[in-house]
């Protein structure tokens, strides 16, 4: 029986010759792909055999990497503010030092107490403070300032602290709202010292460097407990600081003068 035997068409035989043209080129490909992957070894081997070693070779540390990268400032536009309030002559914010301060006594609830420099906090002992600004700023806190211990030195200045001194209670007395209540010449003890109106919040009396290191303590400024206020334009506010009643055995004194380094309770107006 006859078989039957089907022809190529022209466009087969075409196909056919172009695939047996391409055969070598592919071939020559691979091989030499092969060829130039064997020598990038080859020559890999020969360094790392005949290259010095990698403990002598120059590695650089990190000091030498960061000067290799731009470096790029937390506030980019800082100064150029700072340039703009100068040149537009604003007030830059102010730290405020109090008007007065007066020590009152528990143990002595008679005595009466005048003005002076020193500061004394303890379980029987607390202290009316009193500030006075006319500020640029809608924002004023009160804070605890304390310098590095070697500046304080320098400075001729020292504090003695025991306890807890990150939770100073700060509280609103009702003598802000009589400000020609005269202290200062009045003097005040401790059953005649203003009564509290309310909680205003806590101060951390610690160095200010070590607080600056603490991230949690980032931007304390502008949320709770941090002691706040509106202070607008003329501003007199009074207080009275106190250890709480947890605050057993705490004990903080030292001498707040007008001088740097900073040490003592301030007033910080806030941008």
């Amino acid at each position: 029986m006859a078989e039957y035997t089907p022809l190529m068409l022209d466009e087969d035989v075409d196909t056919k010759r172009i695939e047996k043209r391409s055969r070598p080129r592919l071939v020559f490909c691979g091989l030499s792909i092969t060829m130039l992957t064997v020598l990038l070894s080859l020559a890999i081997h020969i360094d790392v055999l005949f290259g010095p070693p990698v403990h002598q070779q120059t590695l650089l540390g990190a000091k030498n990497v960061e000067t290799h990268f731009e470096n790029v400032t937390p506030s980019p536009n800082l100064l150029q503010g700072h340039e703009i309030m100068r040149k537009n002559r604003f007030k830059f914010p102010q730290m405020v030092f109090p008007a007065l301060f007066i020590r009152v006594s528990a143990e002595e609830p008679n005595k009466f107490y005048r003005p002076s420099s020193s500061v004394v906090l303890s379980q029987t002992d607390s202290m009316i403070y009193r500030w006075k600004t006319k500020s640029n700023w809608p924002t004023c806190y009160l804070t605890g300032w304390v310098s590095p211990r070697a500046e304080l030195s320098a400075g001729n200045k020292s504090y003695s602290a025991r306890g807890d001194m990150t939770a100073i209670q700060v509280w609103l007395v009702e003598a802000t709202r009589s400000p020609n209540l005269d202290l200062s010449k009045s003097g005040v003890s401790w059953n005649t010292k203003p009564h509290r109106i309310s909680l205003l919040g806590t101060l951390n009396f610690t160095s200010h460097a070590d607080q600056e290191g603490r991230s949690y303590l980032d931007g304390q400024e502008l949320k709770p407990p941090t002691p706040r206020f509106p202070c607008l334009g003329q501003t007199e506010i009074t207080v009275e600081l106190a250890f709480g009643d947890d605050c057993v055995g705490c004990r903080l004194q030292f001498e707040q003068v007008f001088s740097m380094p900073p040490l003592g309770f301030e007033l910080m107006q806030l941008a």
